[in-house]
C-alpha cells in the first residue's frame, strides 16, 4: 500500500525511474513539475539507474550510471562539471565505475582533473581504486594529464594498483607516465611492498628498478610536465608530425 502510494503521489519520479519516457512526455505536457521533490529532496532528474550519495547532483548519479546521452543532455542544460561541496565530483563517479567515454566528455566539459574528493583522492585515485579497473579510463586520464603521482593519505595511484587489482597492464601504463615507483605509504611501504613476494606486478616493479627508464621517455615526461594539463589536452592540435604527437600522449 505504501508503494503504491507513493507512485501516486510521484507519478513523475516513478516514470523517471522506470525509463518510460513516453510517460515522463505526457506527464510533463499535463503540468507536472519537473523539479518537483520526492520526500528526500530528490527531482525527477535524479531517479535514474545509478548508485547516489547524500547531495549529489543529476549530472553525478548519471556519471555513476554510465548514461552517456544523460550526461550529454544534462551539460547541454547548463549542469556544472564541478559542482561545489560535494563528497564527489561527476569526473570522480564516471572515473570510479570506469566509463571512459563519460570521463572523456567531462574533461572536454573543462572538468578538474586533480581535485580531491573525500574519500579515493583524485579521479585517478579512484579509478585505480578497483579490484578491475579499467585501463582505457586509466589511459584517458593520465594522457590528459592527470598527477600520476598525487597523494591521498600517502597512497598514489600504483599504490593502490598494488592494494587492490595487481593489474600488469595499469602498473606498466602508470609507470610509462611517470609513476614513482619508490614513493612510501604512511606504513612505509613503496607499491613493491603492497604487491607482495611472487605476483606479476612486484616482478614489473623489480625490473624497472633494476632497468629505469631511457633518457627519452624522461624527455617526454619533462616536455608533459612542463605543458601542464590543459597544455597535455591540446597536444593533438600541434603543428607537428605525427610520430612527434603520439611520443607525447
Amino acid at each position: 500500500m505504501e508503494e503504491y502510494s507513493r507512485t501516486q503521489m510521484f507519478p513523475l519520479h516513478n516514470a523517471v525511474a522506470s525509463r518510460n519516457f513516453d510517460e515522463v512526455q505526457r506527464l510533463v505536457e499535463g503540468g507536472h513539475d519537473v523539479n518537483e521533490l520526492h520526500y528526500d529532496r530528490v527531482t525527477p532528474l535524479h531517479m535514474v539507474d545509478a548508485q547516489s550519495i547524500d547531495n549529489s547532483t543529476p549530472l553525478c548519479d548519471a556519471c555513476a550510471g554510465g548514461s552517456l546521452e544523460c550526461v550529454k543532455l544534462l551539460l547541454q542544460q547548463g549542469a556544472s562539471v564541478n559542482p561545489q561541496l560535494l563528497l564527489s565530483t561527476p569526473l570522480h563517479e564516471a572515473a570510479l565505475r570506469g566509463h571512459t567515454q563519460i570521463v572523456a566528455l567531462l574533461i572536454q566539459e573543462g572538468a578538474k582533473l586533480n581535485c580531491n574528493d573525500l574519500h579515493y583522492g583524485t579521479p585517478l585515485h579512484a579509478a585505480c581504486s578497483m579490484q578491475r579497473p579499467s585501463i582505457s579510463c586509466i589511459h584517458y586520464l593520465l594522457k590528459s594529464g592527470a598527477s600520476v603521482n598525487a597523494l591521498k593519505n600517502h597512497r598514489t595511484p600504483l599504490h593502490l594498483i598494488a592494494m587492490n587489482s595487481k593489474s600488469e597492464a595499469a602498473t606498466e601504463l602508470l609507470i610509462a607516465y611517470g609513476a614513482n615507483v619508490y614513493l612510501k605509504d604512511c606504513s612505509g611501504c613503496t607499491p613493491r611492498n603492497l604487491a607482495g613476494p611472487n605476483s606479476s606486478m612486484e616482478s614489473i616493479l623489480a625490473a624497472f628498478e633494476r632497468d629505469p627508464r631511457p633518457l627519452t621517455q624522461w624527455c617526454r615526461l619533462a616536455i608533459r610536465s612542463h605543458l601542464g594539463p590543459r597544455g597535455v589536452q591540446m597536444i593533438d592540435q600541434l603543428e607537428a608530425p605525427t610520430i612527434l604527437t603520439r611520443f607525447l600522449q
